[in-house]
Formats: structure tokens, sequence, C-alpha cells
């Protein structure tokens, strides 16, 4: 018997082995709740007022989760219903799409909940789209396989003696895949294993499978491993995601003309078809101010400009920050998943959205648990956020974008000229803004305290807010002349400016010319290999607002407010 082998045998004889071994909450629990309930039952979306997103809400109700009696456990006992039931869950309303737990994920749920529904107290959930209906290996598992296992495992290179690459020779062992018995495969227990553990698969140096991967892998092996004996797997290597529609690709196909925008410059509801959002623009008449502060403030900051001249064009700003309502219909697919379920005829702007760049899918709930329905939006890279207006842009047919560094303090300061837009007394703050000393230590629902006088919600705390520029220390003296739409074009990737301050931060940061650098520290947390392009796991500071320029740019600055062909070609794969 080969080393793993011996080693993979101890784990199946310390209780790994079929159905009745102990549950994982991780491992078995979490996947079902994910990819079945938890879209309907969260902080955004709480139907019936049941969320099981988190593990105080999950246990609050009654009759829910009874440790120790899943027959009076709603969560068990309407899974059991007869499907023409109102109760049964997860509900049946695409009979195309929708589909009762499998047996196997309701004996996992019976047991959990019988021996004492153990639920880590840190762990929470997130939505995971349902797996298709049935299960294919061609369309669902071969590429799960050939990504991630194939490479190590063909005629090629034959380590540990397993090959993956037929059905003969993935079928010669009788622990490597067991049909029907998901936690006796060594092809989906090793890859369940905590990462630091020498039998961890993939090995070091690869990017573990996503729990959706891993889900797949379970469903296929429990519903019996079905692999046509003819279909031969090849190694394939991750290549870079496909590109997505370049930026000066949709400024054609949405026939925008370089020149001045027709609509009437009011306020408007932008809405957001195949879904019951919209949002608020203001808009903002241009004019010259003085941007940054005069050197001799004694509470200037030390990376606020020096006070100088600029003057902006007019433009419409987001009312609000962006929140996690409207960010998710691009971040996770929700736009065309709602347009799917609810078999909606495509549309040329849904061909044109879809063909926008999506992020890969986050390692952790980018909330952290702080609220979404209504909360802004954050962890986001500059460059997902200039992806989104992208999205926005072939969503609405307008043109959206990040605000410039001057554009976001002209509409911050709304015609004043001292720290804040309501004045210098930083007592005022708390009317105005969430901030260090209020926030209870997380962000705050957009839009609770007082607007400037242009209208505009959060411009001071809740979040740091994106714009467009590179973060260029101040100069020592001030430019003499006027600038005019300024811009600072990012040359490279640290740091980029965000302006507001957040609810983590102190009066001096809400400042009207306060400025911060995005730095390498905001990423500190990611798992990932390579770091992720889209997401700043440790800024949870940080989100953003979009605005709508009333004069459309030619196509030849398009790349200055949408994401580069190169930023988009260097995306590494999913």
């Amino acid at each position: 018997m080969k080393l793993h082998q011996v080693k993979f045998f101890i784990l199946l004889c310390c209780g790994l082995q079929g159905v009745n071994a102990n549950i994982d909450f991780v491992r078995d629990v979490q996947p079902i709740l994910e990819h079945n309930c938890v879209s309907c039952h969260r902080a955004d979306n709480a139907k019936g007022d049941i969320r099981l997103d988190v593990k105080k809400y999950a246990f609050e109700s009654e009759d829910m989760i009874i440790p120790g009696n899943a027959e009076d456990s709603s969560l068990y006992w309407t899974t059991t219903l007869p499907l023409d039931d109102d109760l049964f869950m997860p509900p049946i309303k695409n009979e195309e799409k929708d589909y009762p737990l499998t047996d196997a994920e309701k004996a996992v749920l019976k047991q959990w909940i019988d021996g004492g529904a153990d639920w880590p107290d840190d762990v929470v959930l997130e939505t995971k789209k349902r797996l298709p209906k049935e299960i294919s290996f061609v369309e669902d598992v071969q590429p799960i396989l050939e990504l991630n296992c194939v490479a190590c495992h063909y005629d090629g290179k034959v380590k540990g003696d397993l090959r993956l690459d037929t059905y003969e020779h993935a079928f010669a062992s009788d622990h490597v895949i067991v049909p029907g018995k998901p936690l006796e495969s060594e092809l989906y227990v090793l890859c369940t294993l905590p990462q630091d553990d020498e039998m961890f698969m993939p090995p070091e140096g690869n990017d573990p499978l996503s729990s959706t991967d891993l889900f797949m892998l379970r469903r296929w092996i429990e519903e019996g491993a079905d692999w046509p004996k003819d279909v031969t797997l090849s190694p394939q290597k991750k290549s870079f995601t496909l590109l997505g529609m370049l930026p000066k690709d949709l400024y054609k196909e949405l026939d925008f003309q370089e020149g001045v925008v027709q609509d009437e410059f009011t306020s408007y509801h932008q809405s957001i078809k195949t879904s019951d959002l919209d949002f608020e623009m203001m808009p903002i008449k241009g004019g010259q101010f003085t941007m940054g502060s005069q050197a001799d403030d004694s509470e200037r900051g030390e990376n606020e400009h020096i006070a100088h001249a600029v003057k902006v064009s007019d433009f419409w700003m987001g009312k609000y920050e962006l929140t996690w309502d409207e960010y998710e219909l691009w971040m996770i697919n929700l736009d065309k998943d709602n347009r799917e379920y609810n078999k909606v005829e495509s549309t040329p702007a849904d061909a044109l959205s879809d063909a926008v760049t999506k992020p890969t899918s986050p390692y952790t709930d980018m909330s952290f648990g702080m609220g979404k329905r209504g909360y802004p939006a954050i962890c986001m890279t500059q460059l997902s956020a200039k992806m989104y207006c992208m999205w926005l842009s072939a969503r609405t047919g307008k043109f959206y974008r990040l605000p410039t560094e001057a554009e976001w303090e002209y509409a911050c300061k709304a015609g004043t000229n001292t720290a804040y837009s309501f004045g210098d007394d930083a007592g005022e703050l708390s009317n105005h803004a969430w901030h260090l000393g209020n926030s209870r230590f997380q962000y705050q629902k957009v839009g609770q305290k007082s607007p400037n006088s242009f209208g505009l919600y959060d411009m001071h705390g809740n979040v740091w807010e994106w714009v467009l520029d590179q973060f260029i220390p101040p100069h020592k003296k001030a430019p003499a002349e006027v600038l005019v739409d300024p811009l600072h074009i990012p040359d490279s990737l640290y740091s980029r400016t965000v302006r507001g301050g957040s609810w983590d931060d102190g009066a001096k940061s809400h400042r009207s010319a306060a400025r911060l650098g995005s730095d390498e520290s905001w990423k500190q947390q990611d798992p990932q290999i390579p770091k992720s392009v889209w997401y700043h796991t440790d800024a949870l500071f940080v989100g953003f607002r979009v605005v709508r320029p009333r004069t459309v740019p030619s196509i030849d600055d398009i790349e200055k407010f949408w994401p580069s062909e190169a930023e988009i070609s260097a995306i590494p794969s999913r």
C-alpha cells in the first residue's frame, strides 16, 4: 500500500467515512445552506424574517433549528414535504431550474441537527448560486478536474501512481472515487482538508478548489460519479480570464458621441432593469473653487493639497455611496441570474452588460457580517470600481465613471471654503458623518446623516471613496495657473486615491480636503496567490460613488475613465 493510501486509510478510520461520520459544519452543512437557502434568508433579503447567514440569527427562531431534534426543526422538515405544499423548501418557482434537496443533503441536515447542530461562531455564510439541476460530467466536472487535478495525474505525469485522465485509470483504485460516497473518496476528501495539511490537494503553490467546485464534486460523487467511458481528460492551464468587452468597443456599441449630453441638467433616478433598484443622481453645476487647504491652516492634514484654483465642468454625482444592492448585480452576476430565473427575453443591453468582465468569487463575505441591504459596498479595488462603472454604462446606455479627485472635492465642499462642508467646527461632525466616535465600529446604512448643500449624503465619513487619480503627495508650492478638469492618470498600482474619511477614522480624516493613498496592506489577509485584483480584503473602510459627466469624453480618452485594455488583459485567471 502506498504511503498516501495508508494516510487516507487512517483518515477514514478517524471518522471521515460515509454519511454516518461526524458532521463537519464547514465541509458538510455550510455548502448546502449557501447554495440552497441563504439567497432568500440573509441580512438584505430576510424572507419570512428568517436569516440563515449568521449563527446568532439562525437560532433566534424557536423552531428553525432545534439542536437534537431534526424532525421538529423547520429547516429540515420543510424539505421533506410534498413538492406542491406551500411550505416546501426550497420553493419550486421555476421547474426548469428549481429542485428539492437531494436525499444525501437532507440526510446531512438531519444528522447535523440531531447531533447538536454545532455551528462555529465565526463562520458567516454567503449567497452561492444553486448548482445545475442535473450535474453533467462533461460540462460541470471535467473542467474542474482538467484545471486542478489532471496536470499531475495523467499519462505524461503520474504522481502517486494516480491517473485521472481516463475512466479506466480514475476508477482503477477502490478509494479515489467511490460512487455514492464522497466521504470515502480520496478525490473529494483530500481537497477538504486544512490547507496546511501535507495531504491537502491541490498541493501548495496551487489555488484551492472553490467552495462551488467542491460542492459540485460532492454532488457528482453522491449521484453515482457518472463518467462517460469514451471521455479522456487532458491538463488545462488556468489561462487568463476571457477578455470581456473592451472600453473602446463598448463606447462604439453604445454609440457615444463626444460632446454635450442632451439630457436636461436636473436630478434623476436611474433604474436598473431586471431588478427593482434605482439610484438618484444629483446635478453638480461646474465652476471654479479652491482645492486643498491653506498652508497656514493649523488643522491641515499632511496629505492635503496646498490651496490652489481649479475649475471643473458640469457633472452628475450619486446622491449616496454605492450600496451592496447595486454592486452585487455585477459582482456576483445577479443581474443575469434574475433575467434567467424570470425568463426575461434578452435585449442588446443585456448582451453588452454580460460581456463586461466580472470579478472572481470572493473567498468570504466581503461585508464581513456588517450588513448589506442599504449599506455601502466595500473592499473593492479601484479596478473593480472602474469595471462596475463600465458595466453600469452598458446596462443603462449612459456614461458612468468614478469622479476625479477635483470633482469629488468640489462636490464635497459644495460651495464652501471651510474645513468641512458644514463649517469649521469638528464638534458638528456627528450630525453629518459616521466616524470613529459614533459609528459603533462599523459602517452604517447610507443617507442617515444630513446632506451637504448639493444634496449629497455621506461625503464626510461612512466609507472612503475611490476617485480616478493616482495618489500624488502634495506639492510644496501651489500651481500658479487655474487647473481645468485635472486628472492624475495612474501609472502604478500603488498608491491610488480615496477621499472622504470613514467610520474608522477621526475628525481630521473627514475634512473636505483630506486625502489617503491605497496601500499593499489593504490586501494583507488575501489568501490568493497572486493577490486578487478585485478585492482589498482589509479595506473595510473603502467604497465609492459614481458620476456622470455632462460632456461625454472622446473615444481616445475613454481609457482614462474606464479600465484600460492593458488592465483588462492583465486580469489573472479565475
